[in-house]
């Protein structure tokens, strides 16, 4: 009876000391102050001499690559390099950080870079050559991602850094997409998707402030224009006969944009791809349908503009549907990166309806 009432005892007080950590961290979190800074943008937390030499090559290696198909050459993440000994508080509220350290080197700096590793993951890392990086959210501040990459050694940990390239490049690419998609999404024009719904077997948010330029059976224009630069987003959808049409993605765009993207005014002036510029294709995955991604540069025909697009081909198997969905964007003489991520982000949130069943009678 003792032993039973000592088990219940014990029992509880771990269950208390359980939701004691529970609400501690809640409150920490409650507390915490918001990420701030660019989406894009990366604290990186190294020593000097090994941002350097060729740590530091691998990492630029990652992480300053540029944004492909852009008229101007753009990194797609800002790389901001700071002192471990001079990482403040403003530094550690940033929405991206990398802290980087090898057990081998024993400057100052990377003496402090490990001061943020405790005791056992520093034994952990001693002991176990094939883990060599960990990621944290909300750190020091909400919505925050943290990525720890270490090794006992320089050549270890360059060697991983080559492995694992692509994923440690789509940590931070995947939250630049969701926090681009959050904050777009946030507010909409909805009478405008109500009437994209009730027409068309498809959806699409329209963000606060974007325009339904054009609607017919098949197409749909959208349009934000600013006082600096214009975005865009179209969808067309056609019936899928052939195949091949995933091997002549830039033929179905000049197709399409020749007919639908006129000049109301001067019809015989239109947009079309910059033919100097080969479409950069890749096969991808679009809300789990086979897709081909395109990348590359328009202009309107008489030369008078131009810019980047993104868009993706893709077949609803269900209706027998091609869709075709762009994204364009112009902004003479600015940087373009951030406008190209904003279609994109429009163009994620595409759904096509599910087609209507008859209810049994």
């Amino acid at each position: 009876m003792r032993n039973n009432f000592l088990l219940l005892f014990f029992s509880a007080l771990l269950l208390v000391a359980g939701c004691s950590t529970k609400t501690g961290e809640k409150l920490k979190k409650d507390f915490m102050p918001i990420a701030r800074g660019e989406n894009d943008e990366i604290i990186l937390v190294i020593d000097s001499a090994q941002w350097s030499n060729e740590v530091g090559d691998e990492l630029r290696n990652i992480y300053q690559q540029y944004v492909p198909m852009l008229p101007q050459d753009e990194y797609e993440f800002s790389i901001n390099k700071v002192n471990p000994s001079k990482l403040n508080d403003v530094f550690k509220n940033a929405k991206n950080i990398i802290f980087v350290m090898t057990l081998d080197s024993r400057t100052n700096q990377s003496r402090t870079v490990r001061e943020y590793f405790t005791d056992s993951s520093l034994k952990k890392i001693q002991e176990d050559t094939s883990i060599f990086y960990t990621v944290r959210r909300d750190e020091f501040a909400k919505g925050q991602i943290v990525l720890f990459l270490f090794g006992q050694d320089e050549e270890t940990l360059i060697e991983k850094l080559k492995d694992k390239k692509p994923a440690l490049r789509s940590l931070f690419t995947a939250a630049v997409r969701e926090r681009t998609r959050e904050s777009l999404t946030a507010k909409g024009e909805k009478e405008t998707m109500k009437a994209i719904e009730e027409d068309h077997n498809f959806s699409i948010h329209v963000p606060y402030g974007w325009d339904l330029a054009k609607s017919q059976e098949d197409f749909i224009w959208l349009r934000m224009l600013e006082s600096q630069s214009e975005l865009n987003v179209f969808v067309y959808e056609g019936d899928y006969d052939d195949v091949e049409v995933f091997n002549r993605v830039d033929k179905l765009r000049d197709e399409i944009t020749s007919t639908y993207l006129r000049d109301s005014e001067k019809p015989e002036i239109f947009i079309k791809r910059q033919p100097q510029v080969p479409v950069m294709t890749q096969q991808a995955s679009f809300k789990d349908r086979f897709a081909i991604e395109s990348r590359g540069l328009w202009k309107i025909s008489d030369s008078s503009g131009g810019g980047p697009f993104v868009s993706y081909t893709f077949v609803d198997e269900k209706t027998q549907k091609l869709y075709y969905i762009e994204g364009y964007v112009y902004s003479p003489a600015t940087k373009k990166k951030h406008l190209i991520r904003e279609v994109e982000a429009i163009l994620s949130t595409f759904e096509v309806d599910s087609p209507k069943e008859n209810n049994p009678s």
